[in-house]
């Protein structure tokens, strides 16, 4: 007797222990998938973009800083807001960000910039009608460096550019971690659901590791959202920093919605736990 109840909880330690393998196993198969969905995913990125007007405020920032440019060489306003609005930024803003995912340099490219510029210049002295033999080709390329730095700095994204190469380097290495997590979360189901005996078992330890990995999910967007660390976040620009809280916010969506599909998960496997549990009870006791 007693030798039967010592194989009895030798038996429930151990799928108590393949329970929470398979809980750590979901938690960080989790948190694979959702970097593949997010940090790992230009979509993602540019979608975050879209969402919170990125593309609108850099052009006005663009805009806003060119005018105070060409007030101090004599320029009308009018020149940087109709340049701007000729400009094709989203797709300068997109055509550096899709670096990171591809392994290019991740420095803004300003020759186009540069090129337009100058273009828009000469119309400008053709349209004001002004002697080009007064405009020294010196003023013009220090108005066009100038205007290049503050393209620059309106373009690039500072705290992406620190992840760039981990976002191309490592992208190979993650799917396969993955594939891996994958692989290991279904053999130690597959242990779970075929080992045991009685069905209700089978449901009632899956039941354990599908909430357990739901709670888990749950514990990184309830610590950083409950930190304040998104809105507390110190940025140069209004762009920069809406779009971080943007990303951040879609990011840690991710968690929850992960958090949400296993604890459902949970919820129908503790259902067919009680059915299977009554049934084997009743059949039990017949």
């Amino acid at each position: 007797m007693n030798g039967h109840k010592h194989h009895t909880k030798a038996k429930s330690l151990l799928y108590g222990l393949l329970s929470f393998f398979l809980t750590l196993t979901l938690f960080l198969l989790s948190i694979c998938l959702v970097m593949q969905t997010t940090i790992f995913s230009k979509s993602f990125m540019t979608s975050a973009m879209g969402s919170c007007g990125y593309y609108t405020m850099v052009a006005d920032e663009l805009k806003s800083q060119l005018k105070s440019l060409g007030d101090a060489s004599g320029l009308d306003q009018e020149f940087a807001q109709d340049f701007v609005e000729g400009y094709d930024v989203q797709s300068a803003v997109d055509e550096y960000i899709s670096a990171f995912y591809v392994g290019d340099t991740t420095l803004v490219d300003t020759e186009e910039f540069e090129q337009e510029l100058y273009a828009a210049l000469d119309d400008y002295i053709d349209e004001k009608g002004i002697d080009r033999e007064t405009v020294s080709d010196e003023n013009l390329s220090y108005f066009v460096s100038q205007a290049c730095d503050i393209y620059v700095n309106e373009i690039s994204i500072p705290f992406f550019s620190y992840v760039a190469n981990y976002i191309y380097n490592y992208s190979t290495p993650l799917l396969i971690i993955t594939i891996v997590l994958a692989v290991i979360a279904l053999a130690i189901a597959a242990v779970i659901i075929f080992t045991n005996k009685f069905t209700h078992r089978r449901y009632r330890y899956l039941c354990y590791s599908t909430i357990g990995t739901a709670l888990a999910t749950a514990i990184i967007p309830i610590t950083v959202q409950l930190s304040g660390m998104i809105s507390k976040i110190n940025l140069e620009t209004r762009s920069l920093y809406n779009l971080f809280v943007s990303y951040a916010n879609a990011l840690f969506s991710y968690f929850w919605i992960y958090c949400g599909i296993f604890f459902v998960v949970s919820v129908i496997l503790f259902l067919l736990y009680a059915k299977a549990y009554k049934r084997a009870t009743t059949h039990h006791g017949h």
